[in-house]
């Protein structure tokens, strides 16, 4: 038996059999627009209600921006921060271009806030100062398992550039290797409509839900809802039926 922490995402802890395993590592990758920031916030507000501390690290976006998108969905992370229950902090940008190292401001933050769950947005952050890829991977193998040392579970998000074509890698930086669980969010067209797609690619030590499901974006967050039934190509973001769906539709007419 294993210890899991709920997603807090409706049909995500189905998918997971349970939840992510406390300690892991996840990626949540996909193009702009899926909802990783979004996910990422329902995970860790999740954990908040749970009485799990977390934090949210960013680069890009003010924290102020952040909490003020959040409130649309009904999430008053500024109330939660004065709570001790949850940490939006951005990276100080200045400390990065002298050399600084992500890592060790993430860290900071985790036991200034004895943080159990930690959402990194996005995990380019880490190529701010860093030559190359093996500085990054070494930097993110210490990372990964200073986590897994001290029981935290991480979730990082990452960026892909393609939108409706087939996704060609899941990152530029080798870390489907490194992680522990993989989260594929994408577009797809279905009869000139565009849909999102959620599966879960990778689940190590546990089984886990192998189906590609529809999932909304709605007033409380994502949702997952109902497999994709009929159709194949889902995964290269223009679905259509499949043969014996198209046969079956033939017959009744």
């Amino acid at each position: 038996m294993v210890d899991r922490l709920s997603t807090g995402v409706p049909g995500l802890d189905e998918m997971t059999a349970g939840g992510f395993i406390k300690g892991d590592t996840v990626l949540v990758t996909g193009p702009p627009g899926t909802g990783k920031t979004t996910l990422g916030l329902q995970f860790l507000i999740n954990g908040a209600r749970r009485e799990e501390p977390g934090v949210f690290v960013t680069i890009e976006e003010a924290p102020e921006k952040i909490a003020r998108n959040a409130l649309n969905f009904g999430w008053d992370l500024s109330r939660m921060e004065a709570d001790g229950q949850l940490k939006v902090a951005q990276l100080q940008s200045d400390m990065l271009q002298a050399g600084g190292s992500p890592v060790l401001q993430c860290i900071k933050l985790i036991r200034d806030t004895g943080a159990k769950r930690i959402v990194v947005d996005p995990i380019t952050l880490y190529s701010t100062n860093l030559q190359g890829q093996q500085e990054l991977r070494r930097e993110l193998y210490a990372f990964v398992n200073y986590m897994k040392a001290n029981d935290v579970t991480l979730l990082m998000t990452h960026e892909v550039p393609e939108m409706f074509n087939r996704i060609t890698r899941i990152s530029d930086y080798g870390l489907e290797f490194i992680v522990d669980a993989i989260v594929m969010l994408q577009y797809v067209e279905v009869e000139s409509r565009i849909s999102r797609s959620m599966n879960v690619l990778k689940m190590r030590g546990s089984d886990h839900d192998r189906s590609i499901r529809q999932y909304e974006i709605g007033r409380k967050g994502l949702e997952v809802k109902s497999r994709f039934e009929g159709y194949e190509g889902i995964m290269s973001g223009t679905a259509r039926k499949s043969g014996a769906q198209a046969f079956v539709e033939a017959f009744r007419r």
